[in-house]
């Protein structure tokens, strides 16, 4: 079955998913303080899951510098991997998983609550993109 993993490009993080056919799960957060170490670890989660291809999200808003961050990262990205990338909107992702987890025992303010956001913003972008192709 194909698999595709989805990515949130974030200053501090990315928020990793990964679907398989119609089921899209929240994966991981991968560190972006540095370029070649997240696309390292993101090839090697291509390779480890056997990822066909991967779904990047980006904002539909005005906000050019935020855009061409994230074309800039899927351009090196795809310079270390041989894999498709396709890009879906993200626009109010990390709002509606902020939504989500309203009702977590997780401290807004913690590290741990800003990675589940993560996450489930890329799983949001996943599911997105697999309701369009339907």
């Amino acid at each position: 079955m194909k698999k595709i993993l989805g990515l949130d490009v974030g200053e501090k993080r990315i928020g990793v998913a990964i679907a398989e056919g119609s089921m899209v799960s929240a994966y991981s957060v991968v560190e972006n303080s540095n370029y070649q170490d997240a696309i390292l670890q993101i090839a090697k989660i291509c390779h480890v899951e056997n990822i066909e291809k991967i779904v990047m999200g980006v904002p539909r808003s005005k906000d050019t510098f935020q855009i061409d961050k994230i074309h800039s990262f899927a351009i090196e990205l795809a310079k270390s991997i041989n894999l498709p990338i396709e890009y879906a909107d993200e626009t109010l992702t990390s709002k509606e998983a902020e939504r989500i987890l309203k009702n977590s025992k997780l401290d807004p303010k913690s590290e741990s609550y800003k990675q589940e956001v993560d996450k489930i913003a890329a799983k949001l972008i996943l599911e997105q993109y697999a309701n369009k192709l339907d």
